[in-house]
């Protein structure tokens, strides 16, 4: 179900802040916006929010963010077409995967794993970088 309602108080100019700042970071690190707009939307939602409107929202705010910056990268040639074809297809199907998914797994399951890999993911990029 979409809301179209903003149910929370975290004053605009802030949201609008964390907005731009996603968006920088998707842009920068061509990943990032999402993890970002997670936590900020978690926060300022707070309890009003199932974990899945979270997700949902973020990943939403996230695809044109993604486009744009995917046209920026293009426009620069930097984008790997070669790669982009190689996982365009399972990356679908997986996002499909976990879509569907997202209904049926406790809220509290999804949010240690979406922890699990910001941990990961940060542990791996400090140790090798």
């Amino acid at each position: 179900m979409i809301k179209i309602e903003r149910s929370t108080h975290t004053p605009l100019p802030v949201l609008l802040l964390c907005g731009v700042g996603a968006g920088f970071i998707n842009g920068l690190l061509g990943a990032g916006g999402g993890v970002v707009l997670v936590f900020v939307l978690a926060a300022a939602l707070g309890h009003e929010a199932d974990g899945r409107d979270v997700y949902a929202t973020a990943l939403a705010v996230t695809l044109p963010v993604t486009l744009f910056s995917v046209w920026r990268y293009a426009g620069a040639g930097t984008l790997d077409v070669t790669g982009f074809a190689r996982f365009l297809l399972p990356a679908v199907l997986g996002g499909a995967a976990g879509g569907w998914l997202l209904d049926r797994i406790d809220v509290r399951v999804t949010k240690r794993i979406f922890a699990g890999i910001v941990i990961v993911s940060g542990l791996s990029m400090l140790f090798r970088g």
